[in-house]
């Protein structure tokens, strides 16, 4: 199966790069997402190498940056497909002392040689093809053909920036057999925009209006990353669990921070002295919240507390689960879920805690109770959708009206035909935001 290298750009090498880029106007963005793709698509950042032929001092900057990796894989000789890199392939064999061919999209008509290609390359050459940026693969099918049918062996495809965008499965529908190896994904450079100030994560009005957040539960990084890309100007919150354990907290927490304000949910229950061990983790990059047990006792949840105390991070003490319906609550804690959730609310208020997170049915009780706490509800369904595993739900219209702070919502988005849509159609119908 194909895969993605890591990047040959070092964290400071990007940061230095995009700076160039900047300079030499060779990206362009725009936080209304409305920069024109080949494809015919809409995004927020649109790499455009191919204007370095109005920028003179750019070219040769280019071909510096790109003849780093195919010095560094070291080819026979390297192949570009016209005509965003052509102004950097002459300067690049030069740097490299590694020569190249062209190999064109389209077969050029009229000419008495090879219609494909300019340049010669023999069988049994290793070869590897450079390109400004690869989407989602399809592109890269011409190329990749054309060495099979000459017998070259193919190195990884060099790329300047990965746009994320589907390339891996493309790959494997058409047969493409070919590692890429990318200086940076766009991610990066998002990052790098948004963390230094070329473009907003969001406006702090809307962010404060919106009451969603997104449960990207059972997703890997590759998956969530298009809906997230797609939300963040929306001023939605971004919840993940499992997640940390792929990627890990100190790394996770600023990727997604790029896209909006995050809720780590762990749902912590454990000694005192594990619950500082883990909270620590959170301290060099501080989440928008984190969620405890509550009945992991006042203890528990003080430790947490103290731990975050110097950081903006809500500390959220879990009440019941919202899939637990009545018969299951008696059974685990012999009570009904609103004597339960009452009695945990009261111990994580004695603790500390910021916030609690309980059912649509509790919080109007809770809100009552614990006017200044921040509340957030799991298991609101729109009318009509499917429950789940979620036994005590309701709307997101009747959580809000009657008290919740946030919603918490995912697989109505996360399985919609048009997850970006569904969130705005919740919030536009049914939250009048």
């Amino acid at each position: 199966m194909p895969i993605s290298l890591t990047p040959w750009l070092t964290p400071e090498e990007r940061a230095e790069v995009i700076e160039r880029l900047i300079f030499y106007q060779l990206i362009k963005w725009d936080n209304s997402r409305k920069l024109k793709l080949k494809s015919g698509g809409l995004t927020d950042i649109y790499i455009n190498l191919r204007n370095a032929r109005n920028i003179p001092k750019a070219s040769p900057y280019v071909a510096r940056v790109f003849a780093n990796p195919i010095f560094r894989l070291n080819p026979d000789r390297f192949i570009e497909v016209p005509d965003a890199v052509t102004p950097f392939s002459s300067r690049i064999s030069e740097l490299t002392n590694i020569p190249y061919i062209t190999v064109r999209k389209e077969v050029k008509e009229g000419r008495t040689g090879d219609a494909k290609i300019s340049g010669q390359c023999f069988s049994g050459e290793r070869v590897c093809v450079y390109d400004d940026v690869i989407t989602d693969g399809q592109s890269k099918l011409g190329p990749y053909q054309e060495c099979l049918a000459r017998d070259l062996k193919i190195l990884p495809l060099v790329v300047l920036v990965d746009r994320q965008q589907g390339w891996k499965k493309k790959f494997v529908e058409l047969g493409i057999n070919m590692d890429v190896w990318p200086g940076m994904t766009l991610h990066d450079v998002r990052r790098y925009l948004v963390e230094n100030g070329y473009m907003e994560r969001c406006d702090i009005d809307l962010e404060k209006k919106n009451p969603l957040i997104i449960a990207f539960d059972g997703k890997s990084w590759e998956e969530i990353l298009p809906f997230a890309d797609a939300l963040r100007t929306s001023g939605c919150i971004i919840k993940v669990n499992d997640l940390l354990f792929q990627k890990g907290a100190e790394k996770l927490i600023p990727d997604l921070s790029t896209y909006g304000r995050v809720m780590v949910d762990p749902k912590s229950y454990d000694i005192s002295n594990t619950i500082e061990n883990i909270m620590k983790h959170l301290l060099p990059n501080p989440p928008w919240a984190v969620t405890v047990h509550a009945s992991g006792s006042k203890k528990m949840i003080q430790a947490a507390v103290n731990i975050l105390k110097d950081t903006p991070t809500k500390v959220l003490a879990v009440t019941v689960l919202t899939s637990f319906d009545a018969a299951t609550c008696e059974e685990i804690y012999v009570r009904r879920p609103m004597e339960q959730v009452l009695a945990l609310a009261l111990i994580a208020y004695r603790a500390g805690a910021h916030g609690l997170v309980c059912s649509p049915e509790e919080v109007s009780e809770l809100r009552r109770l614990y006017p200044n706490m921040t509340l957030v509800t799991p298991g609101v369904r729109s009318p009509g959708a499917d429950k789940g595993d979620q036994a005590r739900v309701d709307t997101p219209a009747a959580a809000i009206a009657n008290g919740a702070d946030y919603i918490v919502g995912g697989r109505q988005f996360l399985t919609a035909s048009d997850p970006v849509a569904e969130v705005k159609r919740v919030l536009k119908e049914e939250l009048k935001k």
